[in-house]
C-alpha cells in the first residue's frame, strides 16, 4: 500500500501541471479509495491496540493472583507472550497507519492545486 501511494503520489504531482477535467475525477476517486483504506487501517489499529490492553491487564492479574505453581507460571509467561505479540503488531499497525495518514493529507493539499491550474 505504501508503493502504491508513493506512485500515485509520484504520478498526480508530475500530472498537476496540466489538469484535466478527467484527471481529477480520477484524483478525486483515488483520494477517496486512500480514505478508505486509510478508515479501515484505523480501525484494525484500534482492535489490536484494544486487545493488547486487555491482554496486558489480563497479564497483569494473572501475575499478582495465580499462585506461583507450574501451572500458574504457564498460564502467567504464556499470557505475556501474547501480550508482547501484540504489542509489537499494534507498533507495525501504528507505523503503516502512520504513513498512510500523511500520505493521504499529501494527496489533499494537490486537490486545490489541481482545481487551480484547472482555470488556467
Amino acid at each position: 500500500m505504501d508503493q502504491k501511494l508513493r506512485n500515485y503520489y509520484q504520478f498526480i504531482q508530475k500530472a498537476s501541471a496540466h489538469p484535466t477535467p478527467k484527471l481529477i475525477d480520477h484524483h478525486m476517486r483515488m483520494l477517496q479509495y486512500f480514505q478508505h483504506e486509510r478508515f479501515i487501517h484505523l480501525i484494525v489499529t484500534m482492535f489490536f491496540a484494544l486487545f493488547m490492553i486487555i491482554f496486558f491487564i489480563f497479564t497483569t492479574l494473572l501475575f499478582l493472583l495465580l499462585p506461583a505453581s507450574i501451572w500458574g507460571n504457564i498460564f502467567s509467561y504464556s499470557a505475556a507472550l501474547v501480550t508482547l505479540v501484540l504489542l509489537i503488531v499494534t507498533l507495525f499497525y501504528v507505523g503503516h497507519y502512520y504513513k498512510l495518514e500523511n500520505g493521504v493529507q499529501r494527496l489533499e493539499e494537490i486537490t486545490p492545486k489541481l482545481y487551480n491550474n484547472l482555470d488556467k
